[in-house]
């Protein structure tokens, strides 16, 4: 959407500080590169890996820069710009520390967490699940300030017809963090006796190989705010079988492969059954509505979405 005038907006790149992979950078760096061509903004970036000097505990402290007002502050994680005529924006991928996490690095987070939503003047959640979450611990947010913006998903997966299938299972995620399930996985690769694969420290090239190649991806995550490796197997071909739970209902889709919350036993025996149904028939009818699912999200679409939070604020 073009505006009539442009836009002062101030990148702010920490989370590059705090992790070299994983889900927010990716999307970071999708919005990233749609703004910088975006000749409706007027950009400013916050880069700590090349141009600014990080001080002690950056990430927990007020960027030390001066706006050129009226500017959106949109940090990557969690910061806020608190100057006269700044509007801040804050984007919530998930409240697993809620959930999962304990002791100091809880307290710590969900002061920060806290500090930026009540500081910011819109608030974009990647789900409607997120959205819950927030309200749920954050009742005082105004619903009203809330955008819900899904992912998208990279134009670099897709189906690859020189790409031999190995039927081998697919699992993506960090596999020491317990709600990801990666015992669920290996429960299941045990009753199929199906070698079972995970991607770390893989390029994107490499993991669309792997979605191709294999029989499918076992997503059998306890929460998960949105869930980009649903996307990405679906848009390369490869079947999904995943825990109806969280944002998977929003992502999947309706013709998904899911199994309810259970037991990590009971939950692996529906995946693995589900498994065995692959394997003895066609998956082209799943294949075609997982292309055809993945087609409601891309990184385009999320970055007309995000630039229109900036353009309320500023109109």
């Amino acid at each position: 959407m073009a505006t009539t005038h442009t836009v002062n907006v101030v990148y702010d790149h920490i989370i590059y500080s705090l992790q070299r992979y994983g889900g927010i950078s990716v999307v970071w760096s999708e919005l990233l590169s749609r703004a910088r061509k975006d000749k409706d903004l007027q950009l400013t970036e916050l880069d700590y890996r090349q141009s600014m000097q990080p001080r002690w505990l950056e990430r927990y402290r007020v960027p030390d820069y001066k706006a050129q007002t009226p500017a959106v502050f949109h940090s990557s994680y969690f910061r806020i710009l608190p100057q006269k005529g700044v509007h801040n924006v804050t984007t919530v991928h998930d409240l697993t520390y809620h959930f999962y996490r304990s002791g100091l690095a809880k307290a710590v987070h969900l002061w920060e967490e806290e500090r930026a939503l009540r500081h910011s003047d819109a608030v974009i959640c990647i789900s409607e699940n997120t959205k819950r979450d927030v309200l749920r611990f954050y009742p005082w947010v105004s619903e009203d300030k809330i955008h819900v913006v899904y992912n998208g998903v990279g134009e670099e997966f897709y189906p690859m017809k020189s790409v031999e299938k190995k039927g081998y299972l697919l699992f993506i995620g960090n596999s020491q963090v317990a709600y990801k399930r990666y015992d669920v996985a290996q429960e299941v690769s045990r009753l199929t006796g199906l070698e079972l694969r995970t991607a770390a420290g893989v390029t994107r090239e490499q993991l669309n190989t792997m979605y191709n190649e294999a029989l499918c991806l076992l997503y059998p995550s306890d929460y998960e705010g949105f869930g980009l490796p649903i996307l990405e197997a679906q848009r390369a071909g490869c079947p999904v079988i995943a825990q109806r739970a969280s944002s998977v209902p929003e992502v999947i889709g309706a013709d998904g492969l899911m199994v309810a919350h259970d037991t990590p036993k009971r939950m692996a025996e529906q995946m693995a059954a589900i498994v065995r149904e692959l394997q003895s028939q066609s998956t082209q009818t799943i294949v075609e509505q997982g292309l055809e699912n993945a087609k409601r999200f891309s990184w385009d679409k999320s970055y007309e979405q995000v630039k229109n939070v900036y353009t309320q604020l500023i109109p």
